[in-house]
């Protein structure tokens, strides 16, 4: 196997050469053979220090500094066909990873059907562990709503345990094999930093391509070095307001109305809208009480 680690990066260098290293660290199958592709979208980073950090084959892709995360994504899996990859890991940057990632979640795949999409569990990297992102078990179209297994920063537990069938996955973690870029094409740059990973899982099962999540396979993310209004941060009900007015937000109406109008029912767009901007300010108050 022929896998690209394709992981988009801004001004993040220690979080990224702390990757590295635990890339370099990887129980990896002597079938596998890594290429990292980083996609680097801006000047400021030590080129001569990722080379000295990675002891896989390493290639750099370099941005104009106005990238955001879909473009740097697209960019990497350009590069990935280019070097005749077999399959793409996405990873974030600011992402950690145990020795034995990668190995369960080869493991979970080679029992999936063929050229499925395998998603890993993502859980906060502060103690005690809480699921952030376990994938999703149903898709309400008019509402365009997805129904998750599990609710918000659930303390993990040893049940959270198995492969299951998800209508969304987060970028942290997918496995996705090049043939599926070349049947649906890449991720949708009008989704420019927030939505384009969940969109493209959505298309995918539209085109009847089967989509999973391993809760076996776990990303341990930094929960707060998310977008600037995300409820569960509490920045304060100005920000949270103003973020549904930023295109680079993880609440911005656009990114709503364009999924909206590109998966549901258009005359119901000024609804649904309405619910995300009431739920989010639910969340903000409700859902996330320490």
């Amino acid at each position: 196997m022929k896998l690209a680690i394709v992981i988009a990066t801004f001004n993040r260098f220690e979080y990224l050469k702390e990757l590295l290293i635990q890339i370099n660290e990887l129980i990896v199958p002597a079938d596998v053979k890594i290429n990292i592709i980083i996609v680097i979208d801006n000047s400021d980073y030590h080129f001569s220090d990722i080379d000295k950090i990675c002891r896989y084959k390493t290639t750099v892709v370099k941005g104009t500094g106005n990238w955001w995360w879909t473009k740097s994504m697209n960019e990497g899996f350009k590069k990935a066909i280019i070097l005749k990859q077999e399959y793409v890991l996405i990873l974030n940057d600011d992402v950690a990873i145990e020795k034995n990632y990668l190995m369960i979640l080869l493991n979970d795949y080679i029992k999936l059907p063929v050229n499925a999409i395998l998603g890993s569990a993502s859980v906060s990297i502060k103690t005690p562990h809480r699921i952030e992102s376990a994938g999703t078990k149903k898709f309400i179209k008019w509402r365009l709503k997805f129904v998750p297994y599990f609710k918000g920063f659930q303390i993990l537990t040893e049940r959270f345990i198995g492969v299951h069938e998800s209508w969304t996955l987060s970028g942290r973690g997918t496995l996705i094999p090049i043939t599926i870029f070349c049947d649906i094409g890449l991720y949708d740059e009008k989704l420019v930093q927030y939505g384009s990973d969940d969109e493209y899982i959505v298309r995918a099962k539209t085109k009847k391509i089967p989509v999973y999540i391993s809760w076996n396979a776990k990303i341990y993310n930094n929960t707060f070095l998310t977008s600037k209004g995300s409820a569960f941060k509490k920045e304060g009900i100005l920000v949270l307001l103003r973020s549904f007015f930023d295109k680079y937000s993880v609440n911005s109406l656009y990114k709503n109305a364009y999924l909206y109008l590109k998966y549901s029912y258009k005359p119901l767009l000024p609804v649904y809208l309405l619910f995300a901007i009431l739920g989010t300010i639910k969340a903000y108050y409700y859902n996330y009480k320490k």
